[in-house]
């Protein structure tokens, strides 16, 4: 029997969040963090290992972009797994087996590359849960404020970076790489925290037809301890999987385009730019790391302006300018790091500028890339978000090692002479994100997950979905 539908969440109500909702934003976020931090810490462990590892870019690409490659697989996984056995136990499983993965990392033997990038692989296949987890969050959450909501656990997630910074600048030195990829094992207490705290959402559990633990679970996130109002939720028909997805064209190309362009170029600079500053600053992999740090704060800070304006603004305007201010500061980066335009000392303030305008896309790119898709599938688009964004990860740092030379060893004579055209490929992957958000997006500001999904429900078969207007 089919449950009334009114195309309202019952959180709409809201006005202010309850200790539950705002711990379980806390708690996704942390455990987020910790996932970034171990999938972004290869890049500044890279920087001290090039040298006495006698590692080529080629080398440097393969252990860089083997995340990606395991991030492929994992968006496919974990969004199964999220629309068949719910959003919980993606959060809990790969929070669990990236701990181990980590870990495992402290045992790479000397010179072990490959070992490294086999792990590393486990790596990225477990940070791909990272849309299904914020699809986790929007589904406890007032409807008015997921943008917000959303940008603060991204925010927060950005920590990863600021960990892994901080790692690079102070930890490494003072204790060693393979003792800073045991410390890695830490989401191992966020996944037990969260299976002993967290509920299932409530919209998964009423899709499931499991109405009085879709209740419970509504009233845990109110802080009530019974919820008597109204379940929006039409029980699903036939047999939902990973390909229903495609019924929704225009949500598939955008987030294709989104994902793959913002992720190929944010990914490349970032997992590339301890060792480019290194060497074009000529400073040490530890000053690299401090200005990383700074390069972290600032980018949390965008991350919660463009979360705040895409909740006032809209998603597309938001996410769109800010990938395009990303673009043409990365081209900037690329003519000041060569020389020519302003001294190549200078090359770390438009790499800043760049990277600041990048992360604020990255906001509103986690929330754009699981709102938009119905409840019955959100796992699987989400998951499929994951997916194209991965493949971004693979295309970032080998697209730079492929335009630099494979086989070159790392050296700043290279770096020199390749990072116009480098930072030229990462720039024309931002603009194609910027472009597709104001040009073929679709936009949900204000919406409820609930009206979301009755648009879809009766949208024609060209899978149109009508932009939103408040």
């Amino acid at each position: 029997m089919h449950q009334q539908q009114t195309g309202r969440s019952p959180f709409q109500d809201q006005a202010r969040l309850s200790g539950h909702q705002r711990a379980l934003v806390a708690l996704v976020g942390l455990g987020s963090m910790l996932e970034f931090w171990d999938a972004y810490l290869i890049g500044f462990i890279m920087a001290f290992l090039v040298k006495p590892w006698g590692l080529t870019y080629g080398v440097m690409g393969v252990v860089l972009l083997a995340s990606g490659a395991g991030a492929v697989i994992g968006g496919v996984v974990w969004g199964s797994v999220a629309d068949r056995f719910g959003r919980k136990p993606v959060l809990v499983v790969s929070l669990l087996v990236l701990a181990a993965a980590s870990l495992g990392l402290a045992f790479t033997p000397d010179r072990g590359w490959i070992y490294m990038a086999v792990l590393r692989t486990v790596v990225g296949f477990c940070t791909a849960s990272y849309f299904v987890q914020v699809a986790l969050v929007q589904e406890f959450i007032p409807p008015r404020r997921r943008g917000m909501l959303t940008g603060i656990v991204s925010a927060i997630t950005t920590g990863g970076l600021l960990l892994g910074s901080f790692s690079g600048a102070y930890v490494i030195p003072a204790i060693g790489w393979r003792w800073t990829f045991a410390l890695g094992a830490l989401p191992a207490v966020i996944a037990l925290i969260g299976a002993a705290y967290i509920p299932e959402s409530a919209r998964w559990l009423s899709l499931r037809g499991r109405t009085d633990d879709a209740r419970k679970s509504v009233a845990w996130a109110l802080g009530k301890d019974a919820y008597a109002g109204e379940l929006d939720a039409p029980r699903p028909t036939g047999n939902d999987g990973w390909l229903k997805i495609f019924r929704y064209p225009r949500n598939v190309v955008t987030t294709t385009l989104i994902n793959l362009g913002l992720m190929t170029g944010y990914y490349g600079m970032v997992l590339w730019a301890p060792m480019l500053l290194a060497q074009i600053q000529l400073i040490s992999a530890g000053d690299a790391s401090k200005i990383m740090i700074g390069f972290s704060v600032l980018g949390m800070a965008s991350r919660l302006t463009a979360a705040r304006l895409a909740d006032r603004v809209g998603r597309r305007r938001t996410g769109g300018w800010f990938a395009l201010a990303a673009g043409l500061c990365t081209i900037l980066a690329g003519l000041v790091g060569h020389g020519i335009i302003l001294p190549s000392g200078l090359f770390w303030l438009p790499l800043l500028l760049a990277f600041v305008f990048a992360d604020g896309s990255f906001s509103v790119c986690a929330l754009y890339s699981t709102e938009i898709w119905p409840s019955r599938v959100r796992g699987s688009g989400s998951g499929y978000a994951g997916l194209t964004g991965s493949v971004g990860k693979i295309l970032g740092p080998i697209g730079l090692a492929v335009v630099v030379g494979s086989g070159n060893i790392v050296s700043p004579a290279a770096t020199m002479s390749a990072v116009v055209p480098a930072f030229s490929f990462l720039a024309c992957c931002l603009v194609v994100c910027g472009l597709t958000y104001l040009f073929v997006g679709v936009e949900a500001r204000g919406r409820s997950l609930e009206s979301i999904d009755h648009g879809l429900e009766h949208q024609v078969p060209t899978g149109r979905l009508e932009d939103a207007r408040e």
